[in-house]
């Protein structure tokens, strides 16, 4: 019995996906801006408290940053911030794009509270 060949025409898998740029630079940029506008609240600072809090949220076709939520809070001082810093974020994105064409991009970005100087409230010596 004879086998009938169809024949198949590959098609190319590349996708042109831009991601949103925030002020002309890429992720990185923003995470400057949120780390020099971020406030370490003072009551966390004297009760020792930091982490890592993991926020979710979406650039849109627009260029806007909407629906910033907690995926993984410390402390609910910590995490008010987080959202406080991300929401005050000027609204200077370049959309992210998808065969060139704007696309809602939905981030997951880390705010990250560290603390430095283990002062007296820290440690005791």
């Amino acid at each position: 019995m004879a086998q009938e060949q169809e024949e198949f025409e590959a098609i190319p898998m590349t996708y042109q996906k831009k991601t949103p740029s925030f002020n002309g630079g890429d992720a990185n940029e923003f995470s400057k801006w949120v780390n020099e506008h971020k406030n370490y609240p003072e009551e966390a600072k004297k009760a020792g408290i930091e982490g890592r809090v993991t926020t979710q949220f979406t650039i849109t076709k627009e260029g806007k940053l909407i629906n910033v939520r907690i995926l993984r809070g410390v402390h609910p001082l910590l995490d008010e911030e987080a959202i406080r810093v991300i929401e005050s974020a000027p609204q200077i994105w370049k959309p992210g794009e998808k065969k060139g064409k704007p696309v809602d991009v939905t981030y997951t970005f880390p705010v990250i509270f560290k603390l430095t100087d283990l002062g007296p409230y820290t440690r005791d010596k």
